[in-house]
């Protein structure tokens, strides 16, 4: 396999990364609802984990300031994002596409 970083994603990002789920997760954005409290990030990481949630990314915006935003990129089968805005107060939503022309 060839890889032409900088100048683009090698062939083996491609395969591993843009793979379709084989358990027909879809990633999803989470960018309100979440906030860095026990109780928040306690029921965000206990559905998570329960139901085989892939975790992306987490980012807290001012870790230093208690019940900061938090938002995270997970990969949830589409028949779980219902389940987690209820139980976690998160909204979900498909994250952007770019697309160079």
């Amino acid at each position: 396999m060839t890889c032409t970083w900088p100048n683009g994603t090698c062939q083996s990002y491609q395969q591993h990364h843009m793979a379709e789920d084989p358990w027909g997760r879809v990633w999803m954005h989470c960018e309100e609802g979440l906030t860095m409290t026990k109780a928040s990030m306690a029921r965000f990481m206990m559905f998570c984990l329960a139901n085989k949630v892939e975790f992306g990314s987490i980012d807290a915006f001012g870790p230093d300031i208690r019940g900061c935003q938090v938002i995270a990129a997970i990969r949830i089968h589409p028949s779980l994002i219902e389940d987690f805005e209820r139980e976690t107060g998160g909204k979900l939503r498909k994250p952007p596409r770019a697309v160079l022309s």
